[in-house]
């Protein structure tokens, strides 16, 4: 036990005595938020792109401009959904929702909101902006569509985006010519195109005796949605942001897990390459049995993944406060609630089983492979397989956000080295206790051969027996050899 907790200190300290560590430990919610962040930032830094419609009957400049209207309500109605979402049927929120529904002006729901939530509603700005044509002909505008010349808007002089001119052609049909010097650029385009096919399907309609009122009548239909639960009471079975999180928190769990994981995993494999280049491995194997070198690494990363885990949730929980200190109302509640849900320990009891046993499997798998390569080039051909694999359940749980409750996640729970991720994404959904049991058993097992033959592999490539192609020629001891010919 003493060579275990001596070799495990080292790997520990050997990481987490590093300024890089505590650097790397604190860039990973900057990251995150920088990711959550970065497409808003993004498109905000693209700024307002301006673009004219000249349309001499005017009839489809104002399809057009209804059509950005239009969108810019439902930009509105949803994010007042994704408010409640988080905070709850909140009175004002509801209010608010009503009054988007409602078509009422922007003005009137930002005053609804409050200072804050109007502030982020602002926030989401439109990325085009429609500005009266500075000429009509298209040699006129090449300078301004070119930024050789600047139009004059309420945010100062801006360059003219792009040029729709809209006309009807020879043959009846109504013709767009969109110029625009930016070529790859075609949401714009788009949703031009579309406001304009909506206005000549409402032409259609009246050139054939259908009523325009009746047809936007009609067209305005669209049902309302109610979200139940049969679990719950008949009188309180509506769907709630709280009944929703417990589904969102093991999806983060899940994503975490398998981040850690295949983390700490690397920094068992290049440790290894690192000690056996070095003739450090050598060293240790003069002064400890190679089981206890093998259990000591394991043990000692699998701390430096547990102080990875502990500034994770440090950096979370600051991250709520700020949050909930900067939302004007009901910020405590909110942060109450997904900390209740986050602490359930029907999730962070088998939240750290499956990253214990996880963890055993695909740590000892690297440290076997490891003890077999000289350099990193070496490992490179056999980290490529072991890649793959990692990815199969990140790829899943893409698709469980979608659909948790999906065949195609049951069955690939069953298969231990996805086991940890996928059933830590399923748990909300209550799978029958046989598919927990079963798949953790199975999990187990696993682990427990894993270990044995990791142990195998780990001792030969220490002790200098086998090298990158020990499964080549394992494989090729169990394949039937040929006969040689007379």
């Amino acid at each position: 036990m003493r060579h275990i907790y001596l070799i495990a200190r080292r790997e520990y300290l050997s990481y987490v005595a590093t300024i890089g560590f505590w650097v790397s430990l604190a860039m990973i919610p900057v990251f995150l938020l920088l990711g959550m962040a970065l497409p808003a930032l993004m498109d905000r830094a693209s700024g307002v792109r301006n673009f004219t419609i000249i349309d001499h009957d005017g009839r489809y400049e104002r399809a057009i401009e209804q059509s950005f209207m239009d969108e810019r309500a439902e930009h509105i109605l949803e994010f007042i959904d994704s408010l409640i979402l988080v905070e709850g049927e909140t009175e004002e929120l509801l209010a608010a929702k009503t009054a988007a529904e409602e078509n009422k002006s922007e003005t009137e729901i930002r005053s609804m909101l409050g200072t804050q939530r109007s502030t982020a509603l602002a926030a989401k700005r439109e990325s085009f902006n429609k500005v009266p044509p500075p000429a009509n002909t298209i040699e006129a505008l090449r300078p301004f569509l070119l930024e050789e010349k600047m139009i004059d808007t309420v945010r100062g002089p801006e360059p003219l985006h792009a040029a729709a001119f809209v006309y009807l052609g020879n043959d009846g049909i109504v013709q767009i010519e969109y110029w625009s010097a930016n070529i790859s650029e075609r949401r714009l385009q788009g949703k031009i195109r579309r406001a304009v096919r909506e206005q000549m399907q409402k032409d259609e309609f009246s050139r054939s005796g259908i009523e325009l009122a009746l047809v936007e009548k009609i067209s305005d239909l669209k049902p309302v949605i109610i979200s139940l639960s049969p679990e719950k009471a008949a009188d309180n079975a509506k769907v709630t942001a709280e009944d929703r999180l417990p589904f969102i928190i093991s999806i983060i769990f899940a994503f975490i897990l398998w981040s850690v994981v295949f983390s700490v995993a690397n920094m068992l494999l290049t440790s290894v390459i690192e000690e056996k280049s070095n003739k450090i491995l050598d060293s240790l194997l003069s002064a400890a049995p190679l089981r206890s070198i093998l259990m000591g690494k394991l043990l000692g990363v699998a701390m430096v993944s547990f102080t990875l885990l502990a500034g994770w949730v440090l950096a979370g929980l600051v991250s709520m406060l700020a949050a909930g200190s900067v939302i004007d109302t009901g910020g405590a509640g909110r942060i109450a609630s997904i900390l209740s849900a986050a602490g359930d320990p029907w999730l962070i009891i088998p939240f750290f089983g499956y990253f214990i046993f996880g963890y055993l499997m695909f740590g000892s798998i690297f440290l076997a492979l490891g003890s077999l390569c000289e350099t990193l080039q070496e490992a490179q051909t056999l980290m490529t397989p072991m890649i793959f694999l990692m990815m199969v359940p990140m790829f899943a749980l893409g698709f469980a956000m979608q659909d948790p409750e999906s065949s195609v996640l049951a069955v690939l729970s069953w298969i231990p080295l996805f086991t940890p991720y996928i059933m830590m994404a399923r748990l909300p959904t209550d799978p029958p206790m046989i598919e927990i049991i079963g798949t953790t058993l199975v999990m187990v097992t696993t682990t427990f051969v894993v270990l044995l033959g990791a142990g195998k592999v780990f001792q030969a490539g220490a002790m200098h027996q086998a090298g990158s192609d020990y499964f080549k020629n394992m494989f090729s001891k169990l394949l039937p050899k040929k006969k040689k010919k007379n």
